[in-house]
């Protein structure tokens, strides 16, 4: 049995508009519509300037579709009465955030790709990016450029 690789399509870039320099957050669709979508989200150092060595920092997680059924938040396809591991924690990152828990739960489970990676963002920013991708890729400034080209984001 074959398995069919992603083509991955950039459909959103959220934040900065120069995400080389004050970083950024990318949405990518699978344009074969086999694999869920992915959020990337480029940090950049805290100060740096061209001839430094100074690393860029990208962290990468799948935008997982979520479910919302008799009162259970999940992330699983497969086992839909499953909690979301942030379930139990939508309350306070809503506060967090000033948005209600309804609104976020609604973004999770929303068909459209940038509402809901909006959401997964939010929890991200939340509890840590480490939360989502424990082995971030780091990269020079010559490798950022390479990896998002001008082109990539018009």
């Amino acid at each position: 049995m074959t398995t069919q690789q992603p083509e991955w399509k950039l459909v959103a870039q959220l934040g900065d508009a120069n995400p080389v320099e004050h970083g950024g957050r990318f949405v990518y669709q699978d344009t074969t519509g086999v694999y869920s979508p992915e959020i990337e989200v480029l940090t950049s150092p805290e100060e740096w300037d061209e001839s430094s060595k100074c690393e860029w920092t990208v962290h990468r997680f799948i935008c997982n579709p979520c479910t919302y059924t008799n009162g259970i938040l999940s992330d699983n396809k497969f086992h839909p009465a499953s909690k979301a591991w942030f379930a139990d924690q939508l309350a306070s990152v809503a506060i967090s955030f000033d948005v209600t828990k309804d609104s976020i739960v609604n973004d999770l489970t929303s068909d459209n790709v940038v509402v809901k990676a909006s959401a997964w963002l939010m929890l991200a920013d939340y509890f840590g990016l480490h939360e989502f991708d424990y082995y971030p890729l780091t990269l020079t400034r010559d490798e950022v450029l390479t990896r998002y080209k001008k082109e990539t984001l018009a």
